[in-house]
């Protein structure tokens, strides 16, 4: 079994505190986790297997600096939360993007019962709050924007962000609240770490939360939001190096959009 003990002290949890299920220490453990672990897609760029494992993840986060996306991220983070003694489970979604609907089901997202009422918890989406969502349709503020989820019908829901351009609630995306396990996004696996039809294979995403907002770091730009104000840098094979280190904390490593060869300092 990995030693999960080697993640708290990574990600600088007070584990006197924060050691228990309530909704306080789950809250804590999003936090610390969102601020400390980015989404990101370099093993897609580079052609390299995702860590599908906990093994795998560990070696990632811990001794690489690294993060992943969905499957890594939530798979990982589900069973750290089993360990600390929270019923989890992992549910398929499906991504709305500006260009449309994504994959069905492709997405993987959790819930986590608390004192058994069901929440929310997603690490491994590029735009989520840096706490549980309650599943009352309360809206909730995070200084990236209002969160909440929107009950669709009777087996589906959605996680939802108020748009302030438009005056109204987007979807992120849309949950079916069928238990999953992680074989069973091995069709989603599949077509985001190899068709040329995904987002992940498409280019470079990096993305982590901060304390005042989000770094979001593509083959073309760094965005940087900050109090709710945006600032836009050109992403260049002389730059990206610095991005990765200054803004996401990742060690020296090419991805081919810049550097076929790989290094790691």
């Amino acid at each position: 079994m990995v030693d999960f003990t080697r993640l708290e002290q990574y990600l600088e949890i007070d584990t006197n505190q924060y050691n228990d299920t309530s909704l306080e220490t789950l809250n804590a453990y999003i936090r610390h986790y969102a601020l400390y672990v980015p989404f990101e897609n370099i093993n897609v760029q580079n052609g390299w297997p995702l860590a599908l494992t906990d093994e795998a993840m560990m070696h990632k986060v811990v001794d690489e600096q690294r993060g992943g996306f969905c499957y890594e991220m939530n798979h990982f983070f589900k069973h750290y939360l089993e360990y600390k003694g929270f019923e989890v489970k992992a549910l398929s979604a499906t991504v709305l993007s500006p260009t449309g609907w994504a994959r069905e089901g492709s997405h993987m997202s959790l819930q986590v019962m608390v004192e058994d009422v069901p929440y929310v918890v997603d690490v491994g989406f590029g735009d989520m709050p840096k706490f549980a969502l309650p599943m009352d349709e309360t809206d909730v503020q995070d200084v990236t924007g209002s969160y909440r989820v929107h009950h669709v019908d009777g087996t589906h829901y959605d996680i939802e962000k108020w748009s302030d351009d438009n005056h109204q609630w987007q979807t992120c995306y849309r949950v079916l609240n069928e238990p999953k396990q992680l074989k069973d996004f091995k069709d989603g696996i599949a077509f985001n770490q190899s068709s040329p039809d995904s987002i992940f294979v498409q280019g470079l995403l990096i993305t982590m939360a901060t304390e005042v907002g989000r770094n979001t770091l593509t083959d073309n730009h760094l965005t940087l939001l900050v109090n709710g104000e945006k600032t836009i840098q050109d992403t260049t094979a002389e730059n990206y190096q610095t991005f990765l280190n200054q803004y996401f904390d990742i060690p020296k490593i090419a991805i081919h959009t810049f550097d076929s060869s790989y290094e790691n300092e």
